[in-house]
């Protein structure tokens, strides 16, 4: 195993052939985002609210929850257990294994989360600071068995050795997302009618236009990509850590 940690973009690449593992999988996974992303309007509808800055992402959370909860993990698990075959997840046992982590694992990350979240709104630097040390946790917890408080120990420790450039490989990730949601918005503002400028194009717009359909299936795509290149750069930090000296 190779104990240099990726490029900035050497992440992506990796994280891009793992997904390619299982072409049909991704596939199958990103029609499910897809659908799931359209739940949150119809949801919105259902519920009888109206156009609302606040409800839109509580119901687009809500929509995407499966998703995010147990059919990403499950793909970041399983690739885990064929690339390294290690004997906390290994090839032959690590459904039953992922089958026992999934829901500690989610709520690590939904706590570790909320205080990302509410350090980046309170203080911004506090927010930053937790994500750095202990972003890491969660997926320590599901691949490799920890407790939740010796994965946030094994993250810090991780972590405070090789910061630098884990962070700057997280960046470049973050930096295609944020390029595909701005060309995404460009589309939209050329392909659907006008629409509120404050409060954005509503439900009933956003289920049945059919762009939308096709971003959330581009966005499902890219979630996957993502999700499979922070798995690579874990395997990479892990091999860091792991080397002498």
């Amino acid at each position: 195993m190779r104990t240099a940690l990726p490029s900035h973009l050497g992440a992506l690449r990796e994280g891009y052939a793992l997904l390619r593992r299982h072409p049909a999988m991704a596939l199958g996974l990103a029609l499910l985002a897809m659908v799931l992303a359209q739940l949150a309007p119809a949801l919105e509808l259902a519920a009888g609210v109206g156009p609302s800055l606040i409800f839109q992402p509580i119901f687009g959370f809500a929509a995407l929850l499966p998703l995010e909860m147990f059919f990403i993990p499950r793909l970041q698990a399983q690739l885990d257990a064929e690339v390294l075959n290690l004997p906390a997840n290994p090839a032959a046992g690590w459904q039953g294994l992922f089958d026992q982590r999934w829901l500690a694992t989610f709520l690590a990350r939904l706590a570790v989360s909320v205080t990302v979240g509410l350090g980046l709104l309170l203080f911004l630097i506090p927010g930053i600071v937790v994500l750095t040390l202990f972003g890491w946790a969660p997926m320590r917890m599901l691949l490799r068995g920890e407790g939740f408080v010796a994965a946030l120990k094994g993250s810090q420790a991780a972590m405070a050795r090789s910061w630098p450039r884990i962070v700057q490989a997280v960046l470049a990730m973050i930096l295609v997302a944020l390029t595909y949601n701005m060309a995404a918005g460009w589309a939209m503002d050329h392909l659907l009618p006008a629409t509120d400028p404050d409060l954005g194009p509503g439900a009933l717009l956003r289920l049945k236009h059919p762009a939308f359909w096709c971003f959330n299936f581009l966005g499902g795509l890219l979630n996957l990509w993502l999700s499979c290149s922070l798995l690579a750069l874990f395997h990479r930090l892990e091999a860091l850590v792991a080397a002498p000296g």
